[in-house]
C-alpha cells in the first residue's frame, strides 16, 4: 500500500501541539492593530463570555495567530470528516517554474496559475464522477517563490504507483512512494506552474492535516505577502466547522451595548486579561458620567 509523503512521526505531532501553544503565548498581551470590537455571547448552557473579535489580518500580531489556529481547526476537521466517509485523500505539491521566473512574476501570476490548474482538475474530476474537495496552503520556498501543499480527494486517472527508490519516468529516483501523473505534470505546465509537482496517497489524514497546517504557523505574522494574497484556499465543498451554539450574541461597540450586557446581571468570562481590563473601563464609563458633562 502506498504511504503518504511526508511520513508523520509522533514527535512531529507533538511538535505541532507545541507550535499551537507557542502561538497562544506569542499572541498573549498583543492588541488587535485594527481595533476589532469585543463580542458578548452566552452559550446554550447559560455561561456568558466577552471575546475580542478577530480581524483576520495575517500581519496583526494578535489576530494573525488566531487566524492560523482557526484555519488549522478547519483543515483538521475537514480531513477527519472526509476520512470518516471512507474517502481516499491525496497529498499534492505544486511549485513555480524554474530560475528564469522572477519573484515579481511569481507573486503576480501564482493565483492565476493555480486557479487554472485547479479548474482543470475540478472539470476532470466532474467528468469522471469523482468528488472534488481540497484545501491548499501556500508558503515561500527558500528562494521566496510561492509553492503549495494540498489535501485533495481527487487523484487524476491514469496515475501510476511508484515505490521509493524506483526510477521515475523522467529518469529521477523516487524519494518516497508516490503516484506519477502525466496529466498533472502537463496540466501544471499549461497552467503556468512548474513541472516539479507530486501526488501521494495519504494514509493518515489527521497526521498530514497537522503537517500541512504547520506551515500556517511558520513565521505566521512576519512572512510578508502581496496585498490580498490568499495563503489558505478551500474548495466550496470542503467540510465546514460546526457552528458555535449561542444566544444573546451581539457586538460591544457603543456604551449602550456594554450597558445592555451589564443589565443582564450575570457573571461574564473574559478571554484574556486585556479584555477584562478593557471591559472594566467601559463598564465604569457606563456608571460614571464623562468629566466634561459631570458638572452640567
Amino acid at each position: 500500500m502506498l504511504q503518504p509523503t511526508p511520513q508523520i512521526s509522533e514527535e512531529m505531532a507533538e511538535e505541532a501541539a507545541f507550535i499551537l501553544e507557542q502561538s497562544k503565548a506569542e499572541q498573549h498581551g498583543e492588541k488587535c492593530v485594527n481595533r476589532c470590537p469585543y463580542i458578548f455571547y452566552r452559550e446554550t448552557t447559560g455561561t456568558a463570555h466577552i471575546v475580542q473579535g478577530c480581524c483576520n489580518d495575517w500581519t496583526c500580531p494578535r489576530c494573525g495567530h488566531i487566524r492560523a489556529r482557526q484555519e488549522y481547526a478547519k483543515i483538521l476537521n475537514g480531513a477527519n470528516v472526509l476520512a470518516e466517509q471512507a474517502m481516499p485523500l491525496y497529498f499534492w505539491t505544486l511549485t513555480c517554474r524554474g530560475k528564469e521566473l522572477s519573484l515579481w512574476e511569481a507573486e503576480k501570476g501564482y493565483l492565476t496559475w493555480t486557479n487554472r490548474l485547479l479548474t482543470s482538475a475540478r472539470t476532470k474530476a466532474g467528468r469522471a464522477g469523482q468528488p472534488w474537495h481540497y484545501v491548499q496552503v501556500t508558503e515561500r520556498q527558500r528562494r521566496h517563490h510561492p509553492h503549495s501543499h494540498l489535501i485533495s480527494a481527487y487523484c487524476p486517472g491514469g496515475s501510476v504507483s511508484v515505490c521509493k527508490g524506483a526510477r521515475l519516468p523522467n529518469g529521477r529516483t523516487a524519494r518516497h512512494d508516490t503516484l506519477w501523473s502525466e496529466w498533472l505534470i502537463a496540466a501544471s505546465s499549461r497552467a503556468g506552474l512548474g513541472t516539479e509537482c507530486e501526488i501521494s496517497l495519504i494514509r493518515s489524514p489527521q497526521a498530514v492535516a497537522v503537517y500541512v497546517a504547520k506551515y500556517l504557523f511558520k513565521d505566521a505574522v512576519t512572512t510578508k505577502w502581496p496585498k490580498g494574497w490568499k495563503r489558505v484556499r478551500y474548495s466550496q465543498s470542503w467540510p465546514k466547522l460546526p457552528k458555535r451554539e449561542t444566544m444573546d450574541e451581539f457586538p460591544l461597540i457603543r456604551l449602550a451595548d456594554w450597558k445592555r450586557m451589564d443589565n443582564l446581571g450575570i457573571a461574564v468570562h473574559c478571554d484574556s486579561m486585556e479584555t477584562y481590563y478593557a471591559g472594566l473601563a467601559r463598564l465604569i464609563m457606563c456608571v460614571v458620567p464623562p468629566i466634561e458633562t459631570a458638572y452640567h
